[in-house]
């Protein structure tokens, strides 16, 4: 079974990998069987970071419970589908070297004085004098020297010890700041570098594979800017656009170097809140960062692998170059202007699992008791279950940042989010829900259309499974059963 592991760089991989959670939640088709996420980031407290951490470990509880394919039983489910995997149970790669302060990490007074001499000349004072418990402040020439220690890190030596041949590898970065401007280049060195050995000199298991493992990458530019700084954080995003410029120049030495590279940039930028790391780095979701993660479904999707793959002998002979773009400059982004492929992948997924969460938020708890569906199945303590309570946090999750993205300069907004009606949430000319039978038109309209519907559904469910398993099988095939938007 194919993994795919991605490597989240910095602030902007985690919420990268928060959009992916969200559309895997959701049931959006994935090319490998299983996701294995590994965050690369100094600031391990930061608000994007835990977010995205709590995120995936509910995602994993549910996953556990969702009903795998199986043609004989005839399962239909595809909310939660792809397994997401974490090494050593950890999803951040932890360096082994958490020194605070940047002249102590490089033994600045250890130094002779020619030495010392020569740093001052490399290094302004306030960079010497960085904190970096809060990441490196847009500063990539500090990134560079600390995160050459990664390879060393325990996540890392699981990674190699769990690579198998057919795996691949995607990593997620900015351009525009530190830690993914830095992290980059760097780990796409350690791995495509022959004998890779940690520090003890000894050789890291299944090397060879990973050397010659299909590798692909995106790159965001910038799409967001941030407010003065209020304390003495060294982020300027006057500089966003000079930095992008002069890694794009080195980047161009990339070629060759990887299968797929992606770009990503949106110039209607919004103006976050100034904040220098920790908890109080919170930036609002973004299209930007959904657009990013469909690159990585681009990649693994297997019929584009002709398109995103061009090799002789395991030797990448020409990088594929890849970018996302929308039918129209338009300041708010619905389904109608999305091109089709993009359609096909997100439009009934995310109008299905909106569907449920509305469903459970609305109408659940009165209804459970006396719909034939919940009965002597999902009602009493059934939502007081650990699994169910998961479900529901993702679910409360998933609409967070539905709203967050209509807060943006540039919205992602197909949806009415204050709807408190059943069909009348998605936004645009779509034609997204079925027809009902004529008699059925007649009996049922609104929520009282998703109970019948859902009474004639739990018929079809495999009894086999357990409650928690069997309800999230219903609802798929209720929530597929009244939307089935077609290109």
């Amino acid at each position: 079974m194919a993994k795919l592991y991605i490597f989240g760089i910095g602030g902007t991989g985690s919420r990268v990998l928060k959009s992916l959670t969200m559309l895997l939640a959701a049931g959006v088709e994935c090319g490998v069987d299983t996701i294995v996420p590994i965050v690369i980031d100094r600031d391990m407290s930061n608000h994007d970071l835990t977010r995205t951490k709590t995120l995936i470990e509910n995602y994993i509880a549910v996953n556990n419970i969702a009903p795998k394919e199986d043609k004989q039983k005839e399962h239909r489910n595809r909310f939660f589908k792809t397994k997401i995997e974490l090494l050593n149970n950890e999803l951040c790669l932890q360096l082994k070297d958490n020194t605070q302060k940047f002249d102590v990490f490089i033994g600045k007074d250890t130094m002779t004085p020619e030495n010392k001499a020569l740093v001052d000349m490399l290094f302004s004072k306030d960079t010497l004098d960085l904190d970096m418990t809060e990441g490196f402040q847009g500063n990539p020439n500090i990134g560079s020297v600390v995160l050459n220690q990664f390879d060393d890190s325990d996540i890392f030596k699981a990674f190699a010890n769990d690579f198998k041949n057919g795996d691949r590898i995607f990593i997620i970065s900015s351009i525009f700041g530190g830690t993914g401007a830095s992290g980059f280049p760097l780990l796409r060195k350690v791995l495509q570098t022959q004998n890779q050995r940690d520090a003890a000199g000894l050789p890291l298991p299944n090397w060879g594979l990973v050397n010659k493992a299909q590798i692909g990458a995106i790159s965001v530019l910038p799409y967001f800017n941030v407010g003065a700084a209020t304390d003495d954080s060294l982020v300027n995003s006057d500089t966003f656009i000079d930095k992008s410029k002069a890694a794009l120049s080195y980047y161009k030495t990339e070629d060759k170097k990887l299968d797929t590279l992606y770009y990503i940039a949106d110039t209607n930028t919004t103006t976050y809140p100034h904040h220098k790391g920790g908890d109080g780095q919170k930036n609002n979701a973004h299209f930007v960062e959904i657009a990013a993660a469909m690159s990585i479904l681009d990649f693994v999707n297997p019929a584009l692998q002709q398109k995103n793959i061009h090799r002789k002998d395991d030797l990448i002979e020409t990088t594929t170059y890849k970018e996302f773009g929308i039918s129209a400059n338009v300041s708010e982004i619905g389904f109608v202007n999305l091109e089709d492929e993009t359609k096909e992948m997100l439009v009934n997924q995310l109008s299905r699992f909106l569907l449920f969460r509305n469903y459970m938020q609305q109408v659940f708890e009165s209804e459970c008791g006396n719909q034939p569906y919940a009965l002597r199945r999902f009602n009493g303590d059934f939502r007081k279950g650990n699994v169910i309570r998961k479900l529901e946090a993702i679910q409360s999750s998933f609409f967070t940042w539905l709203q967050e993205m209509e807060t943006q300069n540039r919205k992602f907004s197909p949806f009415n989010l204050k709807t408190t009606t059943a069909f009348n949430f998605v936004k645009g000319d779509i034609n997204l829900f079925t027809e009902p039978a004529w008699s059925d038109k007649i009996r049922y309209k609104d929520w009282a259309r998703v109970d019948n519907e859902l009474n004639r559904q739990i018929s079809k469910t495999d009894k086999a499974l357990d409650n928690e398993s069997r309800f999230l099988e219903l609802f798929y095939r209720t929530t597929a059963s009244l939307i089935n938007f077609k290109i």
